[in-house]
């Protein structure tokens, strides 16, 4: 069974290298690059690659923390990428570390258990990462 298509549009904005992604959902966010070829305005590819990850581990912990029971203050998820030094500078390690505030006593099985179960069963982010995708790309010009 295949899951529905998920899709996003990014358009360049005509200023140096900054682009609106606008997802199928309807929300907007901007990526940019550093001086000399953006302006600094947005959150460059590969911050916001990282921040995905972060993003979709972290609210499939939150989930499954309330589920487990465990009272969660507050979740920040550090997310830091190592990248190879030659284009395209892939990224060829990424740690994350979950920074967990508790209101009371946890069960650390049950929180070590939905932290990896966050992880390695329920972020489609974190499994294309570490399983790698096929990813084709096709040109259409328009007049």
């Amino acid at each position: 069974m295949v899951a529905a298509m998920t899709k996003a549009t990014a358009r360049w904005s005509g200023n140096k290298v900054l682009f609106d992604i606008e997802s199928a959902s309807g929300h907007t966010v901007q990526i940019d690059e550093a001086p000399i070829f953006g302006d600094d305005a947005a959150m460059r590819p590969t911050e916001m690659l990282l921040g995905a990850l972060g993003g979709c581990t972290g609210l499939n912990a939150v989930l499954l923390l309330k589920k487990f029971k465990q009272p969660l203050r507050s979740l920040e998820v550090e997310i830091e990428g190592d990248r190879e030094e030659q284009w395209p500078k892939a990224f060829n390690r990424i740690e994350l570390t979950f920074h967990c505030t508790w209101e009371g006593d946890i069960d650390k099985k049950l929180v070590d258990e939905a932290i990896d179960l966050a992880c390695n069963r329920y972020c489609p982010i974190h499994a294309t990462l570490s399983h790698g995708v096929k990813i084709e790309h096709k040109r259409k010009d328009t007049h």
